[in-house]
């Protein structure tokens, strides 16, 4: 009995020993099976960290990328209406994409991609645009030259034509000059009624005013009309027998003292014009004038004297 009772406590103490084995065996297990459930989150925790900071850094260079895309449009400029408002539309989709990035999470790795390919997308819509409006400029700027060859042309032509009218309004001025008639030997005598010269103021009944038509192959032949203007002193008071006696020069009316119509063949010819002063002429010095053809041919000036018992 005392054998078995000896076994008995044996067993009980293998028993515990086995059970405290067994516990320490699962305590150790546990602990272990912590520390590796640490280290797993450790772990998870540092490459989370990581990955955020990468997206981060991706958020980054994808909203300075769409700056420089954003900023690279303003620098853009068109006179085509149509490419202006392309322009103003890209420049709007990238203001809301901004707008995105800035509140878009870090986390959120599957927007970032899509914006981040966006952004690529973006950049090649911009070259195409930057293609665009320097083939528009290039071609502009070759019509800007072309402009201005074709103004230098017409400039050219425009001066060529106001020099050929000048130089035409020049010898129309010269052909219209030589045209002009003129008196050469021109001379006024006061004469009496037997056409003798008398310069005393009761011998004179008549002024015979003398000139040569001098020859003209410019002007136009055929009949034409000389008139005699004589200004008596002191005020050039026009003398005249009728308030009708009318020419018209430098486009008005004007008096004469007497006139000759005559026929121009355009060679010299002498032509004499009388003018009745019925004895009225007094003392001092007149001034004739001649006019043909709307212009003043000639001057000359007679004398007359007070009145005398001789001659």
């Amino acid at each position: 009995m005392a054998e078995n009772k000896n076994q008995t406590g044996e067993e009980k103490t293998r028993s515990r020993k086995g059970l405290s084995a067994g516990i320490i065996f699962i305590i150790a297990l546990l602990i272990a099976l912590l520390g590796f459930m640490s280290w797993l989150y450790i772990d998870q925790k540092q490459t989370t960290q990581q990955i955020t900071q990468e997206l981060s850094a991706e958020k980054d260079s994808i909203r300075s990328e769409l700056q420089e895309i954003r900023v690279g449009y303003d620098s853009l400029k068109t006179d085509s209406d149509t490419l202006r408002e392309q322009l103003d539309q890209e420049k709007e989709r990238i203001d809301g994409l901004l707008s995105e990035i800035r509140q878009v999470k870090a986390t959120n790795y599957t927007r970032i991609k899509e914006l981040k390919d966006e952004v690529q997308t973006l950049r090649k819509v911009a070259k195409s645009y930057v293609r665009q409006i320097d083939s528009l400029n290039r071609a502009n700027q070759q019509l800007t030259a072309e402009n201005r060859r074709v103004r230098q042309q017409i400039q050219q032509v425009q001066q060529s034509k106001q020099q050929l009218e000048l130089e035409k309004d020049s010898l129309t001025e010269t052909v219209n000059k030589a045209k002009v008639l003129r008196a050469e030997n021109l001379s006024a005598i006061p004469v009496n009624d037997r056409d003798k010269e008398k310069h005393k103021a009761d011998k004179i009944s008549k002024v015979k005013i003398c000139c040569t038509i001098e020859e003209n192959v410019v002007a136009e032949p055929g009949p034409k009309e000389a008139y005699i203007r004589i200004a008596a002193p002191p005020d050039d008071f026009i003398l005249t027998n009728s308030e009708d006696n009318l020419f018209e020069f430098n486009g008005k009316k004007v008096v004469y003292s007497a006139k000759r119509a005559f026929d121009f063949t355009g060679e010299a010819q002498d032509l004499c014009i009388y003018f009745d002063s019925r004895g009225e002429l007094k003392p001092g010095e007149y001034d004739v004038y001649i006019f043909a053809d709307g212009h003043e041919i000639g001057k000359t000036t007679f004398n007359v004297e007070e009145s005398g018992w001789l001659f």
